[in-house]
């Protein structure tokens, strides 16, 4: 009589096995599909550059004279006067020094722009031994204008002391966000939620000189510089006819202003000057 030669029935466990491997396979089956056809994430890295020195002299090196002449004003160019502070304690820094403070996102065109007036006006009082170059985000309604950052940036002056922080980088994570790349202390969240304009979206910009002055915002919009390169701004600032550079020694002068009510109208020369002096009738400082 033939053997039966039928397959014994599956146990239990042996069913569970072969699940299991049924599985494994589906699933790295799958590890290959999405391999093969999903589109990487690109990872993109900051680029900053160092300001040339040439460029750093350059921005030293503007004319008393075309501060002068150009005083507060920049037709067909609206400007925004910082904000003169009364009775409040002086902001110092740990050296005694009334203290600068500044604070931006790289990716923030009205951040560019207010960079071209701040590091100008305190080039008159000290230099920058270090400055990188940037430019705002290309997404923006004022896309790619030149600037400068002030990450990793170093100035000496001995009438006072400045600190730049950005917030955020001009590049955007894989989830669209601009990175963070810096956070404040909880006196300087203090200062910016005081001085801030109610109801504004960011932060930024935002500058405190010594508690004497601060800025809200840009000294003026990011279109005046639209798509100029830097050595043009640069180049343009020596003899202050064109409307860019007009607005930025205006805005200047402003914050040239606050610097001089925080140190005692120290340097006279530059504290003196017609600009200058122009600037504190219209701030009520005169």
């Amino acid at each position: 009589m033939p053997k039966d030669t039928a397959r014994p029935p599956l146990t239990r466990t042996a069913r569970f096995a072969w699940a299991a491997v049924a599985v494994l396979l589906v699933g790295v089956v799958a590890l290959l599909v999405f391999a093969l056809t999903d589109t990487p994430v690109t990872v993109r890295v900051v680029h900053r550059t160092a300001t040339a020195p040439a460029v750093l002299h350059s921005l030293a090196a503007v004319p008393a004279s075309t501060f002068d002449a150009v005083g507060v004003t920049a037709p067909g160019t609206g400007l925004t006067a910082p904000t003169v502070v009364t009775g409040q304690p002086r902001l110092m820094s740990a050296a005694g020094k009334p203290e600068v403070l500044f604070v931006g996102a790289e990716y923030c065109p009205f951040c560019a722009s207010e960079r071209w007036a701040l590091v100008v006006a305190l080039s008159r009082f000290g230099s920058f031994g270090a400055l990188d170059n940037m430019q705002s985000s290309n997404t923006s309604v004022f896309p790619g204008v030149q600037t400068f950052s002030f990450v990793d940036s170093s100035y000496s002056s001995p009438y006072l002391a400045f600190e730049g922080i950005e917030l955020y980088s001009n590049v955007p994570d894989a989830h669209g966000v601009y990175t963070r790349i810096a956070t404040l202390t909880t006196g300087q969240q203090q200062l910016v939620s005081r001085y801030r304009p109610s109801g504004a979206a960011e932060p930024f910009p935002f500058v405190d000189i010594g508690n004497a002055m601060v800025a809200g915002t840009s000294g003026f919009s990011p279109s005046a510089l639209g798509q100029l390169s830097q050595s043009t701004i640069v180049g343009d600032l020596k003899l202050g006819t064109t409307p860019e550079s007009r607005a930025i020694l205006a805005s200047a002068n402003y914050l040239t202003a606050g610097v001089c009510t925080a140190t005692g109208q120290q340097p006279s020369g530059v504290c003196a000057s017609k600009g200058v002096r122009a600037a504190d009738q219209a701030l009520g400082l005169d």
